[in-house]
This record gives structure tokens, C-alpha cells and sequence, in this order.
């Protein structure tokens, strides 16, 4: 398993208020602006924090473009969500069980009780208040709504003791936020099941069938069922990496309009598993490993069948599907990457063969998975000898390390980037250039590693002595 995903998962003064909604779920929005005028001031002010004082970051200008007290953001493309405690304290997240594996924040705040909090929006090139909204919540963690757009989720349970007959029961509202602060939807969720908020869906695990999530719509709508087939299948959500488990194969659950099950997802093995792809809203199968020829250097049997029923598909882009086969049954690192288009089943460009690295108590389950650039061209994998960089259009590699070199397990990949850490050290990070590989900095602290804009290409840092932000560097 690639370590890189637990190792990340550990990096991640008010201005006025904006103007914004009324809302009737325990959020205040302030007084609606007056006719004609604009949500947020014609100028808004630069919010200015402590002054960035560390080591200059490989792929970020040297001067940051703004700045906070410590604290933690949920990334919301062009605007970064702040979580204020009725102290004036920004959230910092902490250790969570279902932190995303890419080192992104994922829950910002968390308490036993509902608390009043205040969210702020910021932009993330100036760090101006676009908008506040005041709640009442016990969890606020970002989310996606349709299409994989950056939400937010804010959640507000609530406790009905008992009669002294009656059970105790537990409910909770969901209220999906969008970049600009407006209410997406809103949803109700009744008892203590789990369940988890993802692409404008509630997805928890059907009663009493290990097999089956129900996709409920937030907002209103049928729920979905997907199931996986198989003699004593299971099929589970991983919130850590949003990908469908249904034991060798896993797939994002959703992914746009449409969604994944995995067929043959045995205990008993008697076939290898397969990912289907179906339309989210009518259930119609569009694609399917079990219709595609597996990419040259997977082992076939004296049946053309694979002798792994390990099979990843990594990403769904712009009609085409990025999978990754395991290469054979006495192969269990090894993985072969390879794109297909949507509408032909036919393979686009090559291939690439990778050894994974087996790391021992590594729960994530990721092996054969890979690190994406923002834009999605370029994917980095943890392999046994290190690093290795390719294209995700065509799988042409860009660079892989050779054996004698320091093994870098990858962190984070952007604005031509790649950071990492070393074998011999796991304080502190790697940087290397992504086209030409070569050491930008070699002694870069771990906290110093920046997550980066979804759409800016700016890049930020929390660290003890504050939050900073920084343009890419020119």
C-alpha cells in the first residue's frame, strides 16, 4: 500500500461581515443588501496575518499573498471556508477516522454538542470576506455536490430521550453549502446509522445487506441502490478516497452521472472481478472492464481470462477512464495503468508497469492507486524503487527512479512539483521537479508541504505561527 496517503492525511481576525441569506436551518446569514448593491463590498480588504517567516516553497512565490492566525480550511475552489468557535478561535482540524487520503482538509470541526459557529468564505487570491453565515453544528467537513463540485456539509444532530417507554432517538439535518455561501440542499437523516455526504448524496450501507449502499438524493429525489454482486459479496464506502470497495475492485462510487458496482465482488473467487459503470439516475450500464481488452502485460490463463482480479479504475475525465489491472496472480504489487475512451471501450495511447510498494500496516487501501496534479495531466505512484511520474492522457512515463537512488514516496503533486519523503526521513519533505527531476529542496519541514487551489493554482500552509497563502511562482 502507498504510504504517502496515511503520512498526508497529517498536513493540512475576522474582517467585517458580508452581507448574505436568511436561512431557516440555524444558519443567520446578515441583513440582505439593500436593492442594487452587491453582496460584498465594492472593495473588500486584504486580510492580513502574521508575515511567513519559514523556508521558501519550491513552487510558490517567496512573498505570501495573505495571511491568518493558525487554522485550517475546507478548499472550496476560488473561495477557502474558515470555521470560527464563539471565542473567535479558527477550527484546526485534527486526526479524523475518515480524513481524505490526499492530505486535504476533511472535517474542520467536530464536537459532542451542537456549538454556535461562525463560517466565513474567504477568497483565496486575497483572503477578503466574501460572506459569513452563522450556525448552530457539531460537524462541518467538506463534501462535493453534483458533478463533484467543492462543498461544504454542516450537520446539526439532535437527541429525543425517552418517556420512559420510548426509545431514545437521534436525528440530524444536513445543509450543503456552495462556494458563494448558498444553500445547495438540505437533507434529514434519522437514527445512528452511519452515513457519509458525497456528490449531493447521503451513502450509507442498506440494512441488513453487506452488499447494497443507498444513494439518497439531498435536496429530495428516489434512492438509488447499488449493489455488488457475488457468492457472499460485500460492497462498502470508503469516505477516505470516495471509492466503492467491493474487494479487489474499487472505483470512485460517483463520478458525475454515473456511478460504479462491481460484479463478482466473491469470497470464493471463482471468477475475477469486474467494474461496471452505470448511469446514476437510471441504474443503464454504459461501460465495463469485462468489455475492454486488459492492457498488454496482464496474464492472461489458457482462457483469456486474468489470473488477478485485482482492477482500479482511477479516474473518469472527459470521456475517457483511467484504470489500473493488476498484472498477474503471482504479481500482487505490480500494476499496469492504462486509458480507455468512454464511448469505444477502445485503449488510448499506452501503458505503464508499475511495482507498488507493499507497506506493512498501511489500512488505506490503495495500492495500485496514484497521486493526480489539480489540472489531472500528470499522475505520480509510490513504487518499490521510489517515485515514478506519467502522463494521464496517453500513460507516456515522464520519469521514474532508478535503483540507487533514495526512495521518495510521494506527498503532494503540483505547479510543476512533485513533494515527498525520503527513507531516511520523515520529518522532513522532498521537492523535485516534475519534468526534469531535478532536487529543488531537500530539507523542506513536513508542514511546509502547501495543498493547492483547485482553480487558482494558489498555493497555502498552516503551520504553528499561522495560515499563509502564497501565488505560484512566476
Amino acid at each position: 500500500m502507498n504510504k504517502y496517503t496515511v503520512m498526508a492525511a497529517g498536513l493540512v481576525l475576522s474582517l467585517g461581515l458580508v452581507a448574505g441569506c436568511g436561512s431557516s436551518d440555524g444558519a443567520e446569514g446578515d441583513k440582505k443588501p439593500e436593492k442594487g448593491s452587491s453582496e460584498a463590498p465594492k472593495e473588500a480588504p486584504k486580510a492580513e496575518g502574521p508575515v511567513y517567516r519559514g523556508v521558501a516553497i519550491p513552487g510558490l512565490a517567496a512573498k505570501q499573498a495573505w495571511s491568518l492566525p493558525p487554522a485550517h480550511a475546507v478548499d472550496l475552489g476560488d473561495t477557502l471556508l474558515f470555521v470560527k468557535s464563539a471565542t473567535g478561535e479558527y477550527a484546526r482540524s485534527g486526526y479524523y477516522e475518515d480524513d481524505p487520503v490526499d492530505g486535504t482538509t476533511g472535517i474542520l470541526h467536530s464536537s459532542d454538542e451542537p456549538a454556535p459557529l461562525t463560517l466565513e468564505f474567504r477568497d483565496v487570491k486575497s483572503g477578503a470576506v466574501r460572506k459569513t453565515l452563522k450556525v448552530t453544528a457539531d460537524h462541518v467537513a467538506a463534501t462535493t455536490w453534483r458533478d463533484g463540485v467543492p462543498a461544504l456539509e454542516v450537520r446539526t444532530s439532535t437527541t429525543t430521550e425517552s418517556d420512559g417507554l420510548s426509545a431514545e432517538g437521534t436525528s440530524a439535518t444536513i445543509t450543503v453549502y456552495g462556494a458563494d455561501g448558498a444553500e445547495l440542499g438540505r437533507a434529514a437523516h434519522k437514527g445512528d446509522t452511519p452515513f457519509h455526504v458525497h456528490e449531493g448524496h447521503l451513502i450509507e450501507q442498506a440494512e441488513d445487506d453487506r452488499a447494497t449502499l443507498v444513494l439518497t438524493p439531498i435536496g429530495g429525489g428516489q434512492p438509488r441502490q447499488v449493489t455488488c454482486v457475488g457468492t457472499q459479496a460485500s460492497c462498502s464506502f470508503d469516505p477516505r478516497n470516495k471509492d466503492i470497495d467491493g474487494g479487489q475492485g474499487h472505483a470512485p462510487l460517483i463520478t458525475g452521472a454515473y456511478t460504479f458496482h462491481v460484479e463478482n465482488g466473491s469470497t470464493y473467487e471463482t471468477a475475477p472481478e469486474e467494474l461496471v459503470m452505470s448511469e446514476l439516475s437510471s441504474g443503464k450500464k454504459v461501460w465495463s472492464t469485462a468489455d475492454v481488452t486488459p492492457p498488454q502485460g496482464v496474464e492472461l490463463d489458457d482462457k483469456g481470462v486474468r489470473t488477478s482480479g485485482n482492477v482500479r479504475v482511477l479516474d473518469v475525465r472527459d470521456g475517457r477512464i483511467l484504470t489500473a489491472w493488476g498484472a498477474g496472480a503471482l504479481s500482487g504489487d505490480t500494476w499496469i495503468t492504462a486509458t480507455y475512451d468512454l464511448a469505444t471501450g477502445k485503449q488510448i495511447g499506452g501503458s505503464t508497469k508499475y511495482a507498488y510498494a507493499d507497506i506493512p500496516g498501511d489500512t488505506i487501501n490503495t495500492e495500485g492507486s496514484s497521486l493526480f496534479s489539480p489540472d489531472r495531466r500528470l499522475a505520480a505512484a509510490a513504487t518499490e524503487r521510489g517515485t515514478a511520474l506519467w502522463q494521464v492522457a496517453d500513460g507516456t512515463e515522464v520519469w521514474a527512479q532508478k535503483e540507487g537512488e533514495k526512495r521518495m514516496t510521494p506527498l503532494r503533486l503540483s505547479n510543476g512539483v512533485v513533494y515527498g519523503t525520503t527513507e531516511d526521513s520523515r520529518e522532513t519533505v522532498v521537492a523535485v521537479d516534475a519534468t526534469t527531476k531535478k532536487v529543488l529542496a531537500k530539507d523542506l519541514p513536513a508542514d511546509s508541504v502547501p495543498q493547492f487551489s483547485r482553480t487558482s493554482g494558489y498555493g497555502y500552509v498552516s503551520t504553528e505561527a499561522g495560515f499563509f497563502v502564497f501565488p505560484a511562482a512566476s
